[in-house]
C-alpha cells in the first residue's frame, strides 16, 4: 500500500482534468455504460492523474435528473486525499454532482461476482478483536454456499459488498481484514451477527473506542 505522502496532489493537473471534462459535458451527459467510447476516454484522463483512480456514474432516472459522478480509489486509502482534493475543486457541471469515494448504500442489495450470487440475507459476521490491539478489526464472514475452491472470489466479492454497504472510506478504514468461512449450523449460537447489523456494530464500536 502506498504512503499517502507519495501521492501527488498537483492542482494544475486536477484543474486540467476538470477543464477537459467541462468541455466534454455533452459526452458525459450521454454516458450510460462502459460500452460507450467516452467511458474509456474519461477513465484514461482520470488515470493520467493516478492509475489507481476509477469512476462510476449513476443511472439516468426520469424522477431525478441529477446524476452522480463518483470518483473512487477502489478502496486504496492512500489515494483518498487525492480523490477528496479533486472533488473539492470540481466546477459546476449542470445535472451532475461530483462525489468523492463511493457513498454508503446500506444493505438492501445483492450482487453477482464471478458467477457467485451474494445476498446479505445469507451472510453473517463475527468480529475479530485482539485485546492488545483493540483498534484493529477483523471480520470472520460466514456465507451460504462457500467453498474452498472459490475462496478468493468469495473474499473479493465480500470486500465489494462492504464498499457498497458501508461506503468506500468506512470500509477501508474501519475493517482491517476479512476471513471467509462456511456458516455454522446455527450462526446465532456461535456468536455470529447478521451482515445487515454490521453498520450498527461499527457505530457501537466507534463509540466504545472514543471513550
Amino acid at each position: 500500500m502506498q504512503d499517502p505522502l507519495d501521492v501527488d496532489l498537483n492542482p494544475q493537473q486536477i484543474q486540467a482534468f476538470w477543464n477537459w471534462l467541462t468541455a466534454h459535458q455533452q459526452s458525459l451527459d450521454a454516458l450510460e455504460t462502459p460500452d460507450d467510447p467516452f467511458w474509456d476516454e474519461l477513465l484514461a484522463r482520470l488515470q493520467a492523474l493516478h492509475e489507481g483512480l476509477w469512476f462510476e456514474v449513476s443511472a439516468k432516472r426520469e424522477e431525478d435528473p441529477e446524476r452522480e459522478l463518483v470518483i473512487t480509489a477502489q478502496g486504496d486509502w492512500a489515494l483518498f486525499p487525492l480523490v477528496e482534493a479533486m472533488v473539492a475543486v470540481a466546477p459546476e457541471l449542470p445535472g451532475w454532482t461530483p462525489v468523492a469515494l463511493k457513498p454508503p448504500m446500506g444493505f438492501e442489495f445483492s450482487i453477482s461476482y464471478r458467477g457467485l450470487e451474494l445476498d446479505p440475507e445469507e451472510i453473517w459476521f463475527e468480529p475479530l478483536v485482539d485485546p492488545d490491539a483493540p483498534e484493529v478489526l477483523g471480520l470472520r464472514m460466514a456465507i451460504a454456499g462457500f467453498n474452498d475452491d472459490q475462496e478468493e472470489d468469495f473474499a473479493n466479492g465480500l470486500l465489494l459488498m462492504l464498499d457498497v454497504a458501508l461506503g468506500e472510506k468506512s470500509a477501508a478504514t474501519e475493517v482491517d481484514l476479512v476471513e471467509v468461512i462456511d456458516p455454522p449450523a446455527d450462526p446465532d449460537d456461535e456468536g455470529f451477527l447478521p451482515f445487515k447489523e454490521l453498520g450498527s456494530y461499527l457505530a457501537w464500536r466507534k463509540s466504545r473506542l472514543s471513550h
